[in-house]
Protein backbone atom coordinates (compact mmCIF):
# COMPACT_ATOMS: atom_id res chain seq x y z
CA UNK A 1 0.00 0.00 0.00
CA UNK A 2 1.18 3.33 -0.76
CA UNK A 3 0.25 6.70 1.08
CA UNK A 4 1.13 9.97 -0.40
CA UNK A 5 3.90 11.80 1.08
CA UNK A 6 3.50 15.60 -0.18
CA UNK A 7 5.50 17.48 2.04
CA UNK A 8 8.23 17.10 5.11
CA UNK A 9 7.62 15.23 8.27
CA UNK A 10 9.35 13.48 10.17
CA UNK A 11 8.72 9.39 10.50
CA UNK A 12 10.85 7.46 12.77
CA UNK A 13 13.59 4.90 10.65
CA UNK A 14 13.26 1.12 10.73
CA UNK A 15 15.91 0.19 12.98
CA UNK A 16 15.98 -2.88 15.82
CA UNK A 17 16.20 -2.20 19.67
CA UNK A 18 15.62 -6.09 20.15
CA UNK A 19 18.99 -7.46 20.92
CA UNK A 20 20.27 -11.20 21.30
CA UNK A 21 23.36 -13.50 21.04
CA UNK A 22 25.30 -14.48 17.64
CA UNK A 23 24.71 -18.12 18.20
CA UNK A 24 20.72 -17.51 17.63
CA UNK A 25 21.98 -16.30 14.04
CA UNK A 26 20.92 -19.56 12.22
CA UNK A 27 17.78 -19.84 14.05
CA UNK A 28 16.51 -16.70 12.73
CA UNK A 29 18.17 -17.27 9.22
CA UNK A 30 15.85 -20.38 9.26
CA UNK A 31 13.13 -18.26 10.10
CA UNK A 32 13.30 -16.64 6.80
CA UNK A 33 15.64 -13.48 8.18
CA UNK A 34 18.47 -11.85 5.58
CA UNK A 35 21.34 -10.31 7.27
CA UNK A 36 22.55 -6.49 7.03
CA UNK A 37 26.41 -5.84 8.48
CA UNK A 38 25.73 -3.32 11.16
CA UNK A 39 28.62 -0.01 10.37
CA UNK A 40 29.16 1.97 13.56
CA UNK A 41 27.78 5.14 13.15
CA UNK A 42 25.01 7.62 13.16
CA UNK A 43 21.39 6.37 11.79
CA UNK A 44 20.29 9.16 9.51
CA UNK A 45 17.45 9.66 7.43
CA UNK A 46 17.76 11.59 4.00
CA UNK A 47 14.67 13.20 2.81
CA UNK A 48 14.76 15.07 -0.53
CA UNK A 49 12.16 15.85 -3.38
CA UNK A 50 15.25 17.27 -5.85
CA UNK A 51 15.09 20.68 -4.61
CA UNK A 52 15.08 20.38 -0.51
CA UNK A 53 17.15 18.24 1.24
CA UNK A 54 16.79 17.43 5.26
CA UNK A 55 19.20 15.30 6.64
CA UNK A 56 17.70 13.92 9.89
CA UNK A 57 18.81 11.77 12.95
CA UNK A 58 16.91 8.91 14.69
CA UNK A 59 15.35 11.49 17.15
CA UNK A 60 13.80 13.14 14.80
CA UNK A 61 16.40 15.84 15.37
CA UNK A 62 18.62 17.65 12.26
CA UNK A 63 22.01 15.79 11.59
CA UNK A 64 24.38 18.54 12.39
CA UNK A 65 27.65 16.83 11.61
CA UNK A 66 26.25 15.08 7.77
CA UNK A 67 30.07 16.91 6.52
CA UNK A 68 28.33 15.91 2.76
CA UNK A 69 27.05 19.12 0.62
CA UNK A 70 23.69 19.63 -0.16
CA UNK A 71 24.65 19.55 -3.73
CA UNK A 72 26.51 15.71 -3.88
CA UNK A 73 22.83 14.85 -1.48
CA UNK A 74 20.68 16.05 -3.87
CA UNK A 75 22.00 13.31 -7.00
CA UNK A 76 20.56 10.34 -4.82
CA UNK A 77 17.43 11.77 -5.66
CA UNK A 78 15.47 9.61 -7.71
CA UNK A 79 11.85 9.47 -9.37
CA UNK A 80 9.44 12.35 -8.56
CA UNK A 81 8.29 14.24 -5.84
CA UNK A 82 9.64 13.16 -1.90
CA UNK A 83 12.06 10.21 -1.39
CA UNK A 84 13.43 9.02 2.05
CA UNK A 85 16.73 6.56 1.84
CA UNK A 86 17.65 5.33 5.70
CA UNK A 87 20.99 4.68 6.23
CA UNK A 88 24.11 4.92 8.33
CA UNK A 89 26.41 7.93 8.12
CA UNK A 90 29.92 6.85 9.11
CA UNK A 91 31.62 9.59 11.14
CA UNK A 92 33.36 7.86 13.76
CA UNK A 93 36.44 7.89 12.34
CA UNK A 94 36.20 3.98 12.51
CA UNK A 95 38.77 1.86 9.58
CA UNK A 96 37.62 -0.48 7.13
CA UNK A 97 38.91 -4.23 6.30
CA UNK A 98 42.15 -2.74 4.31
CA UNK A 99 42.47 -0.71 8.07
CA UNK A 100 41.67 2.73 6.47
CA UNK A 101 39.57 5.54 8.19
CA UNK A 102 35.96 5.34 6.40
CA UNK A 103 34.25 8.60 7.51
CA UNK A 104 31.84 11.45 5.61
CA UNK A 105 30.20 8.48 4.22
CA UNK A 106 26.24 8.07 3.60
CA UNK A 107 25.90 3.82 3.40
CA UNK A 108 22.02 3.31 2.64
CA UNK A 109 20.24 0.06 3.90
CA UNK A 110 16.61 1.21 3.67
CA UNK A 111 13.86 2.81 1.31
CA UNK A 112 10.88 4.19 2.65
CA UNK A 113 9.66 6.75 0.63
CA UNK A 114 9.73 6.95 -3.07
CA UNK A 115 7.92 9.01 -5.81
CA UNK A 116 5.87 10.73 -3.33
CA UNK A 117 4.38 8.13 -1.77
CA UNK A 118 5.37 6.05 1.76
CA UNK A 119 5.34 2.72 1.21
CA UNK A 120 3.75 1.41 4.05
CA UNK A 121 2.94 -2.50 3.89
CA UNK A 122 5.98 -3.16 1.22
CA UNK A 123 8.06 -5.81 2.74
CA UNK A 124 11.98 -5.18 3.16
CA UNK A 125 12.52 -7.67 0.33
CA UNK A 126 10.24 -5.71 -1.99
CA UNK A 127 12.23 -2.18 -0.51
CA UNK A 128 15.53 -4.04 -1.75
CA UNK A 129 14.08 -4.44 -5.13
CA UNK A 130 13.44 -0.91 -5.10
CA UNK A 131 16.47 0.09 -4.05
CA UNK A 132 18.17 -2.38 -6.73
CA UNK A 133 16.52 -0.60 -9.67
CA UNK A 134 17.19 3.20 -8.09
CA UNK A 135 21.20 2.74 -8.30
CA UNK A 136 23.50 1.37 -10.22
CA UNK A 137 26.64 -0.10 -7.86
CA UNK A 138 29.82 -0.22 -8.50
CA UNK A 139 32.32 -3.32 -6.19
CA UNK A 140 33.85 -1.88 -3.02
CA UNK A 141 34.07 -4.59 -0.87
CA UNK A 142 32.43 -7.34 0.81
CA UNK A 143 30.34 -5.74 2.69
CA UNK A 144 29.21 -2.34 0.78
CA UNK A 145 28.48 -1.19 -2.82
CA UNK A 146 30.05 2.57 -3.92
CA UNK A 147 27.11 4.84 -5.63
CA UNK A 148 29.11 7.42 -5.57
CA UNK A 149 32.40 9.19 -3.49
CA UNK A 150 29.87 9.52 -0.66
CA UNK A 151 27.64 7.26 -0.72
CA UNK A 152 27.48 3.41 -0.16
CA UNK A 153 24.71 0.78 -0.19
CA UNK A 154 25.06 -2.08 2.32
CA UNK A 155 25.02 -5.74 1.23
CA UNK A 156 22.42 -7.86 1.86
CA UNK A 157 23.31 -11.86 2.77
CA UNK A 158 20.52 -14.35 2.47
CA UNK A 159 22.55 -17.98 3.48
CA UNK A 160 25.63 -18.28 5.80
CA UNK A 161 24.54 -15.51 8.13
CA UNK A 162 26.84 -16.48 11.10
CA UNK A 163 29.81 -16.75 9.00
CA UNK A 164 29.37 -13.29 7.51
CA UNK A 165 29.15 -12.30 11.35
CA UNK A 166 32.20 -14.12 12.73
CA UNK A 167 34.11 -11.75 9.78
CA UNK A 168 32.71 -8.73 10.21
CA UNK A 169 33.00 -8.25 13.94
CA UNK A 170 36.82 -8.52 12.84
CA UNK A 171 36.21 -5.23 11.18
CA UNK A 172 36.85 -2.05 13.36
CA UNK A 173 33.75 -0.39 11.49
CA UNK A 174 31.20 -2.89 11.95
CA UNK A 175 29.59 -3.39 15.49
CA UNK A 176 27.76 -7.01 14.01
CA UNK A 177 24.91 -8.29 12.15
CA UNK A 178 21.38 -6.48 11.77
CA UNK A 179 18.96 -9.57 10.49
CA UNK A 180 15.40 -8.25 9.04
CA UNK A 181 12.85 -10.62 7.64
CA UNK A 182 12.12 -10.85 4.58
CA UNK A 183 8.61 -10.64 4.79
CA UNK A 184 8.56 -8.08 7.34
CA UNK A 185 5.83 -4.84 6.86
CA UNK A 186 6.62 -1.94 6.72
CA UNK A 187 4.41 -0.12 9.37
CA UNK A 188 4.49 3.87 10.05
CA UNK A 189 6.74 5.58 11.34
CA UNK A 190 4.94 7.86 13.99
CA UNK A 191 6.98 6.46 16.88
CA UNK A 192 10.30 4.66 17.35
CA UNK A 193 9.52 1.07 18.05
CA UNK A 194 7.18 0.96 14.97
CA UNK A 195 9.20 -1.68 12.83
CA UNK A 196 10.94 -3.78 15.61
CA UNK A 197 9.19 -6.62 15.28
CA UNK A 198 10.72 -8.34 12.20
CA UNK A 199 14.28 -6.79 12.77
CA UNK A 200 16.79 -7.91 15.64
CA UNK A 201 20.53 -6.86 15.94
CA UNK A 202 23.51 -8.89 16.96
CA UNK A 203 26.67 -6.95 18.20
CA UNK A 204 29.65 -7.65 19.12
CA UNK A 205 31.66 -7.44 22.83
CA UNK A 206 33.33 -4.88 23.18
CA UNK A 207 34.17 -3.45 27.19
CA UNK A 208 31.43 -1.99 26.81
CA UNK A 209 28.88 -4.33 25.81
CA UNK A 210 29.24 -7.94 26.49
CA UNK A 211 26.26 -10.76 26.59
Amino acid sequence: MKTSYDSFRYMYPPRPETKTTPDSIPTYEKMGFYGQPKLNGSCVMLYTNGIEVKFMGRHADTFARQLISKEELLKLHRGSGWMCLCGEFLNKSKKDGSNKTFDAKFVIFDVIILNGHYLLNTTFEERLGILDSLYALMPHDKWIDKVNEYTYRVKTFKNNLKAVYDEIVKIDMYEGLVCKKASGLLQDGLRSNNNTAWQIKMRKSTKNYNY
